[in-house]
């Protein structure tokens, strides 16, 4: 429960803790939050609840700070990555056969790139998204199809 609780709290009561932090300065200019999720809030993650739920939180929390701040003129959408090549997953990407083993799975046949996931986040917070609240982009190559 302890570490179940640390990842939780990383992954989904900072993004509340955060987004609260900024309200008064988003409401000021009618700004937009981006909050970053994850493919795996759409799938299971045996292995992993904590992950998973936190991700899962992080959608309905996009969904729910979305509805509630839009009186207040902020847009409140989010991203879900899929396998993006970072530190953090060089679990996988360092290992050929892990890594051929998750290209296989995905349409595009590359993993993301930072710069994929921060298209999608420049268009969120640009003027082009302006009727689009409470919607997670799924930014994954086509891995969850």
């Amino acid at each position: 429960m302890d570490g179940f609780r640390k990842v939780v709290e990383i992954n989904l009561i900072s993004l509340m803790a955060c987004a609260t932090k900024f309200h008064g300065l988003l409401r000021d200019a009618r700004g937009a939050l981006i909050i970053v999720s994850s493919t795996a809030a759409y799938h299971s993650t045996m292995g992993n609840p904590a992950y998973n739920a936190s991700k899962t939180g992080a959608v309905g929390l996009t969904r729910t700070l979305a509805e509630a701040w839009a009186e207040d003129g902020i847009r409140v959408n989010g991203i879900a990555p899929g396998l993006v090549d970072t530190k953090m997953t060089k679990v996988t990407t360092a290992n050929p056969k892990r890594l051929e083993g998750a290209l296989q799975r995905i349409p595009l046949k590359r993993l993301g790139t930072p710069q994929d996931m921060a298209g999608a986040a420049l268009f969120l917070a640009s003027p082009l998204s302006s009727y689009i609240i409470g919607q997670t982009i799924v930014v994954d190559g086509g891995l969850i199809l």
